[in-house]
Parts: C-alpha cells; sequence; structure tokens
C-alpha cells in the first residue's frame, strides 16, 4: 500500500505541476496520473480497492462542500435562473439520453438513467475557475452558467440515491422502495437540521469560541462524516448525509471558514478519487471504438450545448448571451464519474459499457477549455448581430472621445462613479465612462451622462475610449480580478497615465499596486477612517487635527492604519452572543434594489451602519434613500437575524 501511496504522490505532484503550467485543469491532471498508474497502461497500482475506498471519502467531502455552498438566499436571489433553466436543462437532457439509450442503443431504462445523470452534468470545476480567469463571471452568460451549475449541484443528490434503488430492485415495482428512500431521506433530514440549529449551531459558536482551529477542524469532520454515516445506516448514500450536512452549516456564521478548513482535504481526497477513475479507464477503447467515443464527446459538446441555448433562448436570453452559455456548458463533469462510480459498484452499470462513457467525458472536459476561451468569437460567428452590436459599441466609443483630450475614463459607473462624474463636471473636466451593465447605461445617457456600454477589461475597448491621451483612469470595479485584469490592460497601453483603483478592503492593496495602480482606495479601512473621523469630531477634538490624523493615516497607502484595521469580512471566531458585522452587495436581481432603505423590515433586528457606492461611504444612510445595484450595505447584529435580513434584502421574504 505505501508503495501505491508514493507512486501516486509522486506523479500527482510532477502531473499537477505540468498541467498548472500549461494552464490545465487539475482535474485532468489526476486522470493522467491514473491512467498511467492502472492496470491498462504501466500497471504500477496493485491495491487499487484501497484506493478507491478512500476515494469516496473524497466524494462525500466534495458533496459537503457543495452543500456549505448551497446558500438559501442566493438560490432565492438566482431563483428564475436555478429552477428555470437548471431544471429544464436537467431534466431535458436526462430524458433525451434515455430516450437515445433505450431506442438506439437498447440499454435498460435503470441503465440509460444512470447514464442520463453522468452526461447531464457539466464540470462546475473547469467553468468556474475559466469564467473568473477571463473575467466573465458576472457577465450575462456567466451568470445563467452558475445558475444552471447550481441546480446541478442539487440534482447529483437524486442521482447517487436513485440509482442504487433502481440496481437493487430491477424490473420490481419501485413505488415501494421510492417511497420508503423519500421517508428516510425526510427523516435524515429532520434529525440533520434538528440537531444542527439546537446542537451543532451553538457548538460550533462554542468551539469557535476557544480559538482553536485544530479543535474546530476536527468537529467539522466529525459532523460530516457522522452525518454521511447517518444517511449510510438509513440505506441511502454517504454522499447525501454530507450534502446535507454542509446545507445545515452553510447557514452559520462561520460559512467560509469552514469552507477553507475543508478545502485541503477535499481537494486531497478528490484526486484520489479522480486518480481512481483513470486507473480503471482503458484507453484503448479509443482506438478500438472511437466510433462510440465520437459520438458520446460530440453529443456532450454540441447536444448539450445546443439544448441549453434553445433552454436559454426561451427564458428570454438573448441569442449570443445563449450560445455563450451552450458553449460554456458543453462538456462532462466530475459529478458524472461519482454517479457512474455508484452506478458501477451498484451493479447496475458495467465495467466495460461504461467505458466509452468514461472517454467521452474525460475528452470533453480536455477540449472544453478551448472552446470556452473562444466562446465569445464563437457565438459572434453563429450569431452576426451580437458581434455587430460589440462593434456598435466601439464605433460609439470611439466617436465620443475623438475630440478628447486630457479627459478622464471611468470603468464601472455605479453610483461612486457618477459621484465623481459631478465632481468633474464642476470643475468642467471631460470624462467619458464605460459600464457592463445595459441598465446603468440607459439611465445614465438618459441623464445626459457620456457613459457607452462596454466591457472594459477588453483592450480594444480602452484603446478606443483614447486611454493614449487620457489623463486619468479610474476603476471603480469591487470585483478584483476584473480591476486587475483592467490595470494590466491599461498600462500596457499606456504606462505612464495615473490610475486609481477602488478595492473593497486592504488585503488586495498590494496585489492591485502591482497591477499598475498608483492609489488604491480600500472601502473598509476609508469606512473607517470616516468613522472615527465623525467620532473625533463629535468628541469636540480640533478639526485640523483630525485632518492631520487623516493624512498620516492615507500616508504610504495606509501603512499605519493597516496595521491595526482588518477586513469585516475576515472570519471572527469569537463568543456566541457577539454581535457581527457583514457587508451585501447588491446584485440586480435583489428585492431590495429599487426600494429604500426604510422599506427594509430588518431594520427593527439589525443596524445598517453604512452604505458604499464605489468607494464613497456614507455613514447611518438617511431612510429614504434608494438602493441601487452595485451598492455595499453594511449591517451589524446577531448571526441570526443578518441572516435574515440577507434573505429579505435578496428575496424580499
Amino acid at each position: 500500500m505505501l508503495n501505491e501511496i508514493l507512486i501516486i504522490l509522486t506523479l500527482s505532484v510532477i502531473g499537477i505541476a505540468v498541467f498548472r503550467r500549461l494552464d490545465i485543469p487539475a482535474v485532468l491532471g489526476y486522470l493522467v496520473v491514473g491512467l498511467l498508474a492502472g492496470d491498462h497502461a504501466f500497471g504500477w497500482i496493485h491495491d487499487s480497492h484501497a484506493i478507491e475506498q478512500i476515494a469516496e471519502i473524497g466524494v462525500v467531502f466534495l458533496l459537503f462542500t457543495i452543500g456549505l455552498e448551497v446558500s438559501i438566499p442566493r438560490l432565492i436571489a438566482m431563483r428564475n435562473i436555478v429552477f428555470g433553466v437548471g431544471v429544464v436543462q436537467v431534466i431535458v437532457s436526462t430524458l433525451s439520453t434515455m430516450a437515445v439509450g433505450i431506442l438506439v442503443v437498447g440499454l435498460s431504462w435503470q441503465v440509460a438513467f444512470a447514464v442520463g445523470g453522468a452526461l447531464t452534468m457539466s464540470s462546475t470545476a473547469i467553468v468556474t475557475k475559466l469564467l473568473t480567469e477571463n473575467y466573465e463571471l458576472h457577465l450575462p452568460h456567466g451568470n445563467i452558467s452558475l445558475g444552471v451549475l447550481l441546480f446541478q449541484d442539487l440534482a447529483v443528490v437524486p442521482f447517487l440515491v436513485l440509482i442504487p434503488i433502481f440496481a437493487a430492485q430491477g424490473d420490481g415495482s419501485l413505488i415501494v422502495p421510492i417511497s420508503l428512500a423519500l421517508a428516510k431521506g425526510a427523516l435524515a433530514f429532520a434529525v440533520i437540521f434538528y440537531a444542527g440549529q439546537y446542537l451543532v449551531r451553538p457548538a460550533v459558536r462554542a468551539i469557535a469560541a476557544t480559538h482553536s482551529h485544530e479543535l474546530f477542524t476536527l468537529f467539522i469532520l466529525l459532523i460530516a462524516l457522522l452525518a454521511a454515516w447517518l444517511t449510510w445506516q438509513l440505506g441511502l448514500s454517504l454522499a447525501m448525509g454530507a450534502f446535507l450536512a454542509g446545507i445545515m452549516l452553510a447557514e452559520t456564521e462561520y460559512q467560509h471558514h469552514i469552507e477553507n478548513e475543508m478545502r485541503p482535504f477535499r481537494d486531497v481526497l478528490m484526486g484520489l478519487f479522480f486518480i481512481s477513475v483513470g486507473t480503471q479507464f482503458d484507453w484503448h477503447i479509443i482506438i478500438s471504438d472511437p466510433k462510440s467515443v465520437a459520438v458520446l464527446t460530440l453529443g456532450l459538446i454540441v447536444g448539450k450545448g445546443v439544448a441549453i441555448m434553445v433552454i436559454a433562448r426561451y427564458a428570454g436570453y438573448a441569442r449570443g448571451i445563449a450560445i455563450r452559455a451552450g458553449i460554456l456548458l458543453g462538456q462532462g463533469s466530475e459529478f458524472g464519474f461519482a454517479v457512474l462510480a455508484v452506478a458501477i459498484t451498484s451493479g447496475l452499470l458495467e465495467l466495460e459499457i461504461s467505458q466509452p462513457i468514461i472517454g467521452a467525458i474525460i475528452l470533453s472536459m480536455a477540449i472544453s477549455p478551448l472552446l470556452i476561451k473562444y466562446n465569445e468569437v464563437i457565438a459572434s460567428y453563429f450569431d452576426p448581430a451580437y458581434r455587430a452590436s460589440t462593434n456598435q459599441s466601439e464605433i460609439s466609443i470611439a466617436a465620443a472621445s475623438d475630440n478628447l483630450d486630457g479627459h478622464v475614463i471611468l470603468c464601472g459607473f455605479g453610483r461612486t462613479a457618477q459621484n465623481l462624474a459631478q465632481f468633474l463636471r464642476r470643475v468642467n473636466i471631460p470624462f467619458i465612462a464605460i459600464e457592463i451593465e445595459s441598465d446603468i447605461v440607459t439611465e445614465a445617457r438618459e441623464a445626459g451622462a457620456s457613459v457607452f456600454l462596454g466591457d472594459s477589461s477588453k483592450p480594444e475597448i480602452l484603446q478606443v475610449a483614447g486611454i493614449e491621451r487620457a489623463r486619468v483612469l479610474v476603476i471603480s470595479f469591487t470585483e478584483l480580478k476584473t480591476s486587475e485584469h483592467i490595470a494590466r490592460a491599461a498600462r500596457t497601453l499606456n504606462r505612464d497615465i495615473p490610475m486609481i483603483i477602488r478595492t473593497r478592503d486592504d488585503r488586495h492593496l498590494e496585489r492591485l499596486l502591482e497591477c499598475g495602480a498608483d492609489e488604491v482606495i480600500p472601502d473598509t479601512v476609508e469606512s473607517s477612517m470616516m468613522l472615527a473621523k465623525h467620532t473625533l469630531t463629535a468628541l469636540g477634538e480640533n478639526q485640523q487635527s483630525i485632518d492631520d490624523m487623516m493624512d498620516e493615516a492615507r500616508a504610504g497607502h495606509y501603512a499605519r492604519v493597516r496595521a491595526f484595521f482588518h477586513s469585516i469580512d475576515d472570519i471572527d471566531l469569537d463568543t456566541p452572543d457577539r454581535h457581527h458585522l457583514h457587508s451585501i452587495e447588491m446584485l440586480s436581481t435583489y428585492h431590495a434594489v429599487g426600494h429604500s432603505i426604510e422599506s427594509l423590515k430588518c431594520r427593527e433586528r439589525i443596524h445598517i451602519i453604512a452604505l458604499r457606492r464605489n468607494g464613497v461611504t456614507g455613514n447611518d444612510p438617511v431612510i429614504d434613500v434608494e438602493l441601487l445595484a452595485g451598492d455595499v450595505l453594511v449591517i451589524e447584529g446577531h448571526p441570526d437575524d443578518i441572516q435574515a435580513a440577507e434573505i429579505e434584502i435578496m428575496a424580499g421574504l
């Protein structure tokens, strides 16, 4: 066993290092390691059963972390995509795959169901990674993809539960076993959530108060495995219990801390799972039966992509956006391997039959990064009007900036940039603003502002905006990756332009300075300083002395202040009754957008400390101010009250 572990670790270190160097997802690296070490290649792993048992625990922790990410307020806020496009996609993809499997291949409906479940899922790891790297996470096609992936994460649980039932019953009646499984699932749900509310949650707070990271991690591991054991004892899957435990712990104030603590365990164990899949894959199937592998791969990439495109179009999205979403989600998934593993283990699916399916999933995942990289180009080819609209934006920006010299370029036109624009107008300094949200652009142009629709992270947009002639560049986005990308692009086009960047807190200050920023304005630090200024003023301190202190604090990129101030988003393992600070960034889909602070019922339970709009912080905002997309509310209260406030703000409940 030790020999196998050493071989796996050595190959994994080398393989993952090479794949990361080539910017290829690590999932594929683990699959290649397993393929090379398995019986179908060099045969270095002899005790594959032990590896598979460890890998099963990896699936447990994967479902646990997915449960942590399933925020109920987030689900509610994205319900139209999650329970609209997502539900229809899973149903359509599963049923169409089942129909082909039964009518064309001659599979039983039970086997066809397992295959349909394996091929329905798309890769959360690949899509989210590439969307983040390409700065497309918050674009319309990115939102669609995230919503669909979120429902797919939920849908994998029923597949993992039903497949063993179908395998055990064969052609017998399924009414009784499915009803029994539903009853057991309901019981497990009730037990886990009752225990979570009255036992686990207080225990987590008490353990967090000890400030012992070792004890905290051990306790979370215990909860995850205990919940998995409970569902296993009830005749359900281990993964289901871990998933429910994740959802339960996601509703605590320690969600992000738990995610960080569990990530190393998940990544290592999931790596072993993918290695075990690789050991079972007979790559000779690609040579001996290339037709089957090619058809399945084409079905995954093209068939699923077209299905998602059609569904998105019927949901009201523009053709170009729908095409881009289809390209993003046109691949197999790590969950597909998990579904296949359950089907094989339960005896429903033979390993030989699964080989072409595994091969298709691997190939589709290998091809997908290239397609995602050029998704805009592909969408423009099939929808010339989509490219024309992009070109029209460039033409409009170029026409507006043609006669400008010494102007200011505003990247993003949220409320902060809008306020900045007012000051620029007062001193007669010309500016041109570039905003990705069409609603903001429409409203701003109606008000007479020089604002244009475009993605300022693209060099060609900055170029037509006249960055070579501009006097200052201001980046007011809150997304770190976006700001970094814009800064690097801007610096390559104009090495000398003064660049001012807004960020949420000082943790990212050095990174932005390295990207070429001349000044970085951290919201949380400025908010703290403004709070201090108002406090000292109220206490009667000399105004000049206060101003001098503020100037001193800002010197050296906030060096003195940063030694004492920390982000409000940092995890605070403190006493259970302590009130916490929490920030909520308003997305355009949130219920509270367009409503006043006064209309929020949660004001009775929480304190709204500040309203941040693109770097400008207003402490104790007036209650009749209307909330806008991009606003950040800073609130204080008990964790339970904060959670309730978040639900109301996101979904109006």
